[in-house]
Parts: structure tokens; sequence; C-alpha cells
């Protein structure tokens, strides 16, 4: 698991197949910098466009620099909720007739409302039985007026694909690819969900979300262990909290929260629009100028005030699944563009980026003490400071506690003899690997988009490959005793409780 597979540089070989004059390009960066045009709307919407291919088809990003790290307590899960329901349309699509389904609505959140409320303070109340019985009528009632998934429907019969969404713990965006003629009927869509959404049928699609949580997360070991380890590692910051939301708190989001998490953080100055594909820009910013130039310019949301305080000992934990033993060790650690965290990367490349990587070669095919080993630098998010993060599972017989040792072993070893020839094969492989989704226009649109929305300029994915050639011997070796140290460390153990009832 990484951070950033999206490596700018590699960009070249893939645009250079797909531009026209693309025999003058000797530079991926240098490209992206001459041809990216970025505007800035008077509300504060960023819009980036660049025109490249032969093929009319535009791949379109709208990502909001909005994640789970911006919830409250009160609030945590609501930005994938949120998400969710921004699929549902507004008072024009999704319904067959707004003016009857809206006293609907209106009476839903109600009943809605005050059913969690008297949940959480007195479920004894008997009234509660009577509201369910209200809610299960007026969602019936709701039904019959409500089209579903019409954004889809919509998409597809103007040839559109990839129509999805995802949220972060940093981020949220939302994708769709079109033929170019259909830029404003894109546009027009899109700004009309967000200025005027309809949170409709809220209550059956939180319980989707619990669902979601108790098929995927739940029942599943790994997802269990990596919960566990967040909450662990991080004792402050909120990126200890789990995107979807904890079990305990889904079934009570409360509709006028993530309203109101809607209208705070869902604001034009945390906005950008990427559009990437054959298109003249003028025309294709005028467009967007006229269909998004209206939302309204609301004040932008502080940052989160809280850090994680310096850890000052080992933090261990170990849980007891019906899985595979599972294995998780973490070192907290400064978050993009911090060179430490570029050196970091390439210490992740070096340690597991494939077989002849380090802890690869060592634990799984020469020792076979792991089945499995990787490295995430900058979990589990990268707006603010993280963790290095190692994923490991041991092959049988051998246990988790084996596999730990083996790996401080490997560890040691690593920070004393690494070379520099490993350093420049890293490099090397990281500028000339091939990372397929930047082949299209969507994988493109991805990468501006994601420098952009979290660091504020896209610039740094033209200038990546840069700045990780500048990682010396020096920066990497002194990181052993900056980072990674045993004061400075988390370990998570998922042990089978199918085995020897779950001992150590």
């Amino acid at each position: 698991m990484k951070k950033r597979t999206l490596m700018p540089a590699l960009l070249l070989a893939m645009m250079i197949a797909a531009d026209p004059g693309h025999g003058a390009i000797r530079d991926a960066g240098e490209y992206l910098k001459k041809n990216v045009v970025t505007r800035k709307l008077k509300n504060g919407i960023t819009v980036i466009l660049l025109n490249r291919g032969y093929a009319p088809v535009l791949a379109f990003e709208i990502s909001f620099r909005v994640g789970s790290v911006d919830e409250s307590y009160r609030t945590i899960g609501a930005a994938h909720l949120l998400e969710h329901m921004l699929f549902k349309g507004t008072e024009t699509i999704g319904t067959k007739d707004w003016g009857r389904e809206r006293p609907l609505q209106a009476r839903m959140e109600a009943v809605g409302e005050t059913i969690d409320r008297l949940k959480l303070t007195d479920p004894a109340n008997t009234r509660l039985p009577a509201l369910e019985a209200e809610l299960k009528r007026l969602q019936k009632e709701q039904a019959d007026l409500v089209v579903s998934t019409p954004y889809d429907a919509i998409y597809a019969e103007n040839g559109g694909v990839g129509f999805n969404a995802s949220t972060s713990k940093d981020k949220t965006g939302y994708y769709i690819e079109l033929p170019s003629s259909r830029l404003e009927m894109w546009a027009k869509m899109e700004s009309e969900r967000l200025i005027s959404p309809v949170l409709r049928e809220f209550y059956l699609e939180r319980n989707n979300v619990l669902q979601e949580r108790l098929m995927h997360y739940d029942s599943i070991g790994t997802g269990l262990i990596y919960e566990k380890f967040m909450a662990t590692a991080l004792m402050a910051h909120p990126y200890r909290h789990p995107i979807i939301g904890w079990r305990s708190n889904i079934p009570f989001l409360s509709i006028e929260d993530v309203r109101k998490f809607y209208r705070d953080n869902y604001v034009p100055s945390r906005m950008t629009i990427t559009v990437v594909g054959m298109q003249d820009t003028e025309k294709t910013f005028a467009v967007i100028e006229k269909y998004f130039g209206v939302l309204d310019e609301r004040p932008d949301p502080a940052p989160v005030a809280i850090g994680e305080p310096k850890q000052t000992g080992e933090r261990r934990f170990s849980m007891n699944f019906e899985a595979n033993p599972y294995l998780m060790i973490g070192w907290h650690k400064p978050a993009f563009p911090s060179r430490d965290d570029l050196t970091c990367e390439v210490i992740a490349e070096m340690l597991t980026g494939g077989k002849s990587s380090r802890l690869y070669r060592a634990l799984v095919l020469e020792k076979k003490i792991a089945s499995s080993i990787s490295a995430w630098n900058g979990a589990p998010g990268s707006r603010y400071d993280n963790l290095f993060v190692l994923f490991a599972a041991p092959r049988p017989p051998h246990t988790p506690q084996e596999l730990e040792r083996a790996i401080h072993d490997e560890m040691s070893r690593f920070f004393v003899d690494v070379s520099e020839a490993e350093l420049q094969k890293v490099i090397n492989g990281i500028e000339s690997a091939m990372v397929f989704d930047l082949e299209t226009n969507k994988g493109i649109a991805h990468l501006l988009s994601y420098y952009q929305t979290l660091y504020g300029n896209w610039k740094y994915a033209a200038d990546y490959l840069a700045m990780i050639k500048k990682v010396s011997m020096v920066d990497v070796k002194g990181m052993k005793d900056k980072y990674f140290t045993e004061s400075n460390r988390t370990v998570g153990m998922l042990l089978d409780s199918r085995a020897a009832g779950g001992k150590k």
C-alpha cells in the first residue's frame, strides 16, 4: 500500500503517444507547465484545463478539499454519507413530482430526527413504535415518486462512462468521462446538484451505509486491525476515525448535521474542477464560469486545529478474530511536501517495492517467514502529518511475533548497509515504471486534481520526480534515529482466534 502511485514524470511516454506535436516534448513536467491552463472563478473555484489527444472525449473531476478529517465527533461518517446523498438528485432530477414529494420529505426529516433523539435519550419511549411506523409509511409513499439512480441513466444515454465518486480522509471527488459535445450538459447537471441538492431517502441510505460497514469492515480481520491500528497510533488527530464512521454512530447521523456539513465544507474556495481531453480551453472555461460561477461564495472553514502529540513510547495491541494472522507496524512522520516525506517514499520502495526489495526478498523469498509484505508511506491521509506503515502476513507455521522480530532485524540492517546503488535503482525505477492510469485523460485529471486539492498547487505533480531525485543517502540513513525508533512505533497484531483459543 502506498500513498502516491501517481508519479508525474511517467506521463511523458503516454502524452507523447497522445498529443499532436509530440516530437517537441522532452520533459513531462515542462509539458504540463506549458500546457495546463489554470483559472480561478470570482467565487473562489479553481479550474484546471488541459487540451490533449485526438478523440473528442473529456475527463471531468470535481474535487473538494473535504474528507473525514474535517468531521467532528458529532459528524463522524458525514463526508462519506454525504457523497452518497449527492447522487439522489435535486428538485428536478430524481423525482417524478417534487410538489408532492416536498411535504413528504419535510415530514420524514422531522419524524426521523425525533426517532433518533428518542432512541438516544429515551429508548423505552412509548411513542417510538408509532413514529417508526409513520416513517416507513412516508418512505413507501416517497418511493412511488423517486427516480432511482437518476444521474446514471442520464449520463449513460449521453455516452458517459466511469461515473463515480470517492471519499478519503482528505478529499471528496466526483468523476465522469463524456463526449466533448456534452460539456454544457455536464456543467448544468453538476452545478445544479451542488446548488440545490435534495437529501432524499436519507434514512434508507444511512442504513445501507451501516450494512456496508457490517459486511465489508466488521467481518474482515484486516479491516478491523487497520481500524484499531489507526485509533491506537493516533490518539488526538481526526485521522484516527474511519471514513465510513463507527458502527455506534452511523445509525444516529443527523440529516441536519449532514446538511450543515455540506453547507460549511462544500465551499467554492475548497473546490477544484479539472477537465482533460480534446477541447478549446477558452470555451470550456466560459461554460464552467456560466454554470459554476453562480455558486455562492462562502467562508472557508478553519483547518483542523488539533495536532497529534509527540509519541513518547511504543504502543502495541493484539486482537483476536477468526482470520489469518496479520501484523502492522507504523511510525509517525511529516506529510508531503516535506523532504522527509519524500525520503520515506524512497525507503518504502527500497523495503517493499517489488521482489528484489529488501524486506520482500529477505522475508518472503529467502526466509519464507512472510507470505506478503508491503509499505504505505502517508497513511492514512496526506494533508496532515501521518504514518509510515508496514503490513505483513506471516507464513504458517510462523507467528506474527516471529515476523515482527525479523522485520526489526532487517530494518536495522537496512539503515546500516543501504547502498548508493540501491538508492539509484529505486529512483530509476520510479522514473521508468509504467503507471497505466496515466495513459488516460482520467488518470491525468486525477493527478492534477489531487495535488491542487490537497496541496494548493498542481505543479507539485510536474516537480515530483525532480524532488525525488534530490533524496540522498544522508537523508535515507538519517530517518532511522529521526522517525524509525521504538518510542515512535505502534505495533498491532491480529491473532487467529480459531488457533489455540487466540492466545498470544
